[in-house]
């Protein structure tokens, strides 16, 4: 059938049996009876004959012709993947990461997975902890990066690392910029603001650590966040070990064999990295 699309569009755009014929190095009687027999399958006249030479196609032609253009592309382009090396299908791995470990720990593990990336789509989704948690119980992702410690009998942890929090921002500022409820950050600020019996006078919730160490860089409000996120200049007041936490890894219990070449590779990456 492609062989006679072929041959179809080139007598179409030559409007010659025998140009088409020189064009496909064929003989022209080939180009006759491809013609006559996609005529027939298709039960339809596609062109018609003007004289002697000049070849006319038919409204059912003109339709032919504009389909078969794209027929041919899309077989050509499948021709081409089929016979490539690289053909086979990437696998897709989803990961999702918490704001802070999408911050600290993201760009170089993505470096990491460059020597698999030929075999893997990967697919990465910020969200806050327990956001990543559902997501991941929901099969909607393969790895989870946090820093809560969640627990599910559906899930595996795998901790590492460690990330040290601290009260930065203008001290004397009446604003407290605030992360979401289901935040891992706002939890430990609750905590802090209960501690020290503090009821902040105003108060902005923001989905976004980068957002807030960039208020805070502006000098707008104060907040408790990842020492790792701040610049310098913003000042910062150290907190107790309380308030240092750690990483975890999340994976499924039964993990998918095509995954377990990306499980590994995270995992030895993780299982050395320092913050």
């Amino acid at each position: 059938m492609f062989k006679q699309l072929e041959t179809f569009c080139a007598v179409y755009e030559t409007r010659n049996f025998s140009h088409a014929a020189e064009q496909l190095f064929i003989s022209q009687p080939t180009v006759s009876t491809q013609i006559k027999q996609l005529e027939a399958d298709l039960q339809t006249t596609l062109l018609t004959r003007n004289g002697r030479q000049e070849i006319i196609p038919t409204a059912s032609g003109q339709l032919l012709y504009q389909q078969a253009q794209k027929l041919l592309t899309t077989w050509a382009a499948t021709k081409t993947a089929v016979q490539s090396p690289r053909h086979l299908v990437k696998v897709p791995c989803r990961i999702g990461t918490s704001h802070t470990t999408g911050r600290l720990i993201l760009p170089t593990l993505l470096a990491n997975l460059s020597a698999v990336s030929d075999r893997f789509d990967f697919q990465v989704t910020l969200a806050n902890s327990a956001e990543i948690l559902t997501a991941m119980s929901q099969h909607k992702l393969d790895f989870g990066l946090v820093e809560k410690p969640l627990v599910t009998d559906q899930l595996n942890r795998l901790p590492f690392g460690h990330d040290e929090l601290v009260h930065a921002g203008d001290f004397a500022s009446p604003l407290w910029l605030l992360r979401e409820p289901n935040s891992g950050v706002r939890h430990y600020t609750n905590a802090f603001l209960k501690a020290r019996n503090i009821q902040p006078a105003q108060v902005m919730v923001i989905h976004s650590n980068q957002i807030i160490a960039d208020l805070l860089a502006h000098g707008i409000g104060q907040t408790i966040i990842s020492r790792h996120v701040l610049s310098n200049e913003i000042p910062i007041e150290q907190l107790s070990a309380h308030y240092q936490r750690q990483f975890f890894l999340l994976t499924n219990t039964q993990p998918a064999a095509a995954l377990r070449p990306v499980q590994t590779a995270i995992t030895q990456y993780l299982t050395t990295w320092s913050d």
